[in-house]
């Protein structure tokens, strides 16, 4: 970055460009800072979920014979394929089911279907529009799980990591967006804005159309 910038400074020169730094992601706080200060936090272990109990009343109560769940890939459960093939099964009350199952697992908030998802019939609420968000019919699996607050796996296929990101809770959502240089005063910004305000705000800057995606909106401090 710092040669990026010397390279512009040779060219146009900093006081003439307009830089902006944003983020895919937000950054939450550790489990560890936040039990530090009595905030209830920690990391989850599906794999140690006792979850043959669960698995069994549900094949017995829909007559489900062999696999029932694919794979499970935060914040994803997929169910077997043969499951879904099968005709002679009411998917949405075993999506359902699996909700209700999921919901008891120590460490789980809640869980959503995405029969559900798909319907729309969810709370309008800021935590299901941030998973309706999320989900993508051609991709997304079966059950959306969602995390108590805090609470996070930290093991991915052998790497252990101390903070993640992707819940849907506010704090979450805390992404990075810096503007500066081009003779822009130093100053916070502590209302609501999104990533997306970033593109339509640069073409009006450039006094030119935005993007035909674009969908934000222009950030008038920039401006000011």
């Amino acid at each position: 970055m710092a040669e990026l910038f010397k390279f512009v400074d040779k060219q146009v020169g900093l006081k003439n460009t307009l830089i902006v730094l944003s983020a895919d992601h937000g950054g939450p706080d550790t489990p560890g800072y936040l039990k530090s200060l009595n905030i209830p936090a920690g990391y989850i272990k599906p794999d140690s979920w006792e979850k043959e109990a669960a698995i069994t009343r549900l094949k017995k109560e829909f007559n489900i014979h062999g696999k029932l769940i694919a794979q499970y890939t935060h914040p994803y459960l997929y169910l077997s394929q043969s499951v879904l093939d099968n005709k002679e099964i009411n998917l949405q009350a075993l999506e359902e089911a699996v909700v209700k199952e999921l919901a008891s697992f120590p460490g789980t908030s809640t869980a959503i279907s995405s029969a559900s998802l798909q319907r729309g019939n969810v709370p309008d609420t800021p935590l299901y529009r941030a998973v309706l968000n999320n989900f993508y019919p051609e991709r997304s699996g079966d059950i959306y799980v969602v995390f108590e607050p805090n609470w996070f796996i930290n093991d991915f296929d052998g790497l252990h990591v101390a903070a993640t990101h992707g819940s849907p809770w506010n704090y979450d959502t805390y992404v990075p967006v810096v503007f500066a240089g081009a003779g822009l005063d130093a100053e916070n910004v502590t209302r609501k804005i999104h990533t997306v305000d970033i593109a339509p705000t640069l073409s009006a800057y450039l006094g030119i159309k935005a993007p035909s995606g674009a969908f934000g909106d222009v950030l008038g401090e920039v401006f000011d």
